[in-house]
């Protein structure tokens, strides 16, 4: 085989374990279902001569395996083709579906682009290429692929379809809409462009019209089961669970959805349980997060027999951090009371981001903390902790939300006062003599947006021309602790808002997480949106503001955060308005600089 794709690669590849990476709900065109499969089975439509001919029977076994989902067992008699000619068109497109579906994006491309080469007359490897350039985010390339398939096939609904999703998940709404509201006007009876038009509305926070849209797709299929998961989504972003899971449960009653779909549903309705503080069975519907074929799981190399709730009383136990840095944090709200269900023979060890470490050892002495990595191989990403050794020693591992399972199964579990992270003294006290010389009034440390602000997700956050009334309360001192670059924000806030935005020396603000959960409890008061800066803050104890989605999850049903006594939450009735939130947050602000503690309110807006 070539450079490009060396067989050892594939190899290595299929000896690693699987991270699937399924389709958004709003794609068509799965690769496992292509015409290209369909093909090969009906091999009589072949011109089938020499090597081709003799790769056939392989190439069919692959297709079925594919159907079957046994993606490993497909991509190695896909590889089984190639060494009959790496130059088959064909059997490089079967193979790179199958890396595809193992989530090997790296070995997937290249095959796929070798397909295109050899036959670039083929829309399906086109259409291929844009879903799996779209889930790796690649969306102008993305863009570019399902432009030219919907050139080449102008009568499938696919090409339009999956670029007006493109299109909308660059932030170009009006140009999605328009190019679905040309494909509706010729195929009216299309569920999947209502349903695909209804996630455009939602992205834009007009839930009535996704609904609307949705149900519309629902005239037309009964059986559409993403419509059912897409209103339950809705329903959820607006903070109501109980109808979200109404429409999840329904959307899996119906057994429609392929493997991939089926596991970001479960996820959604676990994450809805969780919303409403059914945490008895919440906990236990969140170990689907595990399953590969959900989009959003972390894939771990751990030697190490997984713990699945047995008695854990003198045991020695690793539990690994997963998701975001933020939820390793609040996951973390569980730690001392696991080491004090291991009692004094059993032992503790977390592995947690590098970047985490100094202010883990300080606030769990008694407990090892190493550090875990991620390696993509050949596309996979794996996680494990490389500095353990004496795996032998231990009795089980967990990802860390899973021991909630036992220690968070009430809301009066989390009943505890201050924080479960202990910053350095000497630093706390070294930050509140250099918040002094910026005067008197009350510090007030500022977060307002994610690093990673992509069309989807701005939505969860607070417009920052909406903080200049807020910027503006008298006897504020404002400090950045937003990491990244803000230099555009904070000098809008200087000459729009006339606000000084101050900004600490000496402190990386994105690596150095014990200075700044340090530099948060010097502070009189963090506010921002939920990101790992605001759950340090508060997990440390410090006074937290959180600028928050309506009923979002992690509250618990509780409109507050239970995992952090000294947080306070500040929400809109609906993310499409977040001036109310920012007017409640303002007020109880005015109060708590004025020193006027009479008017203190919840928090909850």
């Amino acid at each position: 085989m070539t450079d490009a794709v060396q067989t050892q690669s594939l190899e290595n590849a299929l000896n690693t374990t699987a991270y699937a990476v399924p389709l958004p709900f709003d794609s068509v065109g799965d690769a496992g279902k292509s015409k290209a499969l369909q093909t090969v089975l009906s091999a009589k439509n072949l011109k089938a001569e020499g090597k081709l001919r003799k790769a056939l029977p392989i190439l069919k076994r692959a297709v079925r395996k594919i159907h079957d989902g046994e993606y490993r067992d497909a991509a190695k008699l896909g590889l089984a083709a190639l060494d009959f000619d790496e130059n088959l068109a064909l059997a490089n497109h079967i193979t790179a579906i199958a890396l595809d579906k193992l989530g090997a994006a790296a070995l997937a491309l290249d095959l796929y682009e070798r397909a295109l080469k050899i036959d670039p007359s083929d829309p399906e490897v086109y259409q291929n290429l844009g879903l799996l350039a779209w889930r790796m985010e690649l969306y102008d390339v993305a863009e570019q692929f399902f432009r030219i398939f919907s050139r080449m096939c102008p009568d499938m609904v696919e090409g339009p379809n999956n670029l007006a999703c493109v299109l909308r998940d660059k932030g170009l709404f009006g140009d999605a809409i328009e190019v679905l509201r040309a494909a509706i006007y010729t195929n009216q009876e299309s569920s999947l462009l209502w349903n695909s038009l209804g996630t455009v509305m939602m992205e834009q926070t007009e839930f009535e019209n996704a609904i609307l849209f949705y149900k519309q797709a629902l005239e037309i299929d009964p059986e559409l089961a993403r419509a059912y998961h897409n209103i339950g989504y809705c329903k959820a972003t607006q903070g109501e669970h109980e109808t979200a899971l109404e429409y999840l449960d329904k959307g899996l009653a119906l057994g429609t959805f392929p493997e991939n779909e089926r596991a970001e549903s479960e996820h959604a309705r676990s994450s809805s349980l969780i919303g409403l503080g059914r945490l008895d069975e919440a906990w236990e519907a969140y170990e689907c997060r595990n399953n590969p074929r959900y989009s959003g799981a972390t894939c771990f190399s751990i030697p190490l027999k997984r713990w699945d709730g047995e008695p854990l009383e003198g045991k020695k136990i690793l539990i690994v951090g997963e998701q975001g840095l933020g939820d390793e944090v609040m996951f973390m709200n569980v730690g001392h009371d696991l080491i004090d269900l291991l009692g004094p023979e059993g032992h503790l060890t977390i592995g947690v981001v590098p970047r985490l470490e100094p202010l883990f050892k300080r606030s769990f002495p008694t407990a090892t903390i190493t550090k875990h990595s991620t390696i993509r191989s050949n596309g996979m990403p794996m996680r494990g902790c490389p500095l353990i050794k004496d795996w032998e020693t231990y009795d089980y591992w967990a990802p860390m939300a899973s021991v909630l399972r036992v220690l968070r199964t009430d809301i009066k579990d989390f009943d505890k006062e201050g924080g479960f992270l202990t910053p350095d003294p000497e630093r706390v006290a070294h930050w509140r003599s250099e918040l002094d010389k910026l005067g008197s009034g009350m510090k007030v440390g500022l977060l307002w947006k994610s690093m990673l602000m992509s069309a989807k997700r701005s939505k969860y956050y607070s417009p920052f021309s909406q903080w200049k009334d807020t910027l503006r309360t008298e006897g504020v001192i404002w400090v950045n602790l937003q990491y990244g670059d803000c230099s555009e924000d904070l000098e809008r806030a200087e000459k729009e808002f006339g606000v000084k935005i101050h900004q600490m020396d000496g402190i990386d603000l994105k690596d150095n997480l014990d200075d700044l959960a340090a530099l948060c409890v010097a502070m009189d008061l963090v506010v921002g949106p939920m990101n790992a800066t605001t759950n340090i803050a508060a997990g440390s104890g410090a006074n937290t503001a959180i600028i928050g989605a309506p009923n979002a999850w992690p509250y618990l049903g509780t409109g507050q955060l239970p995992w952090y006594p000294t947080a306070k939450v500040f929400s809109p009735e609906t993310i499409s308005d977040w001036k109310p939130a920012m007017t409640k947050f303002q007020s109880w602000l005015e109060t708590e600089a004025s020193g006027d503690k009479s008017g203190k309110v919840s928090g909850a807006a």
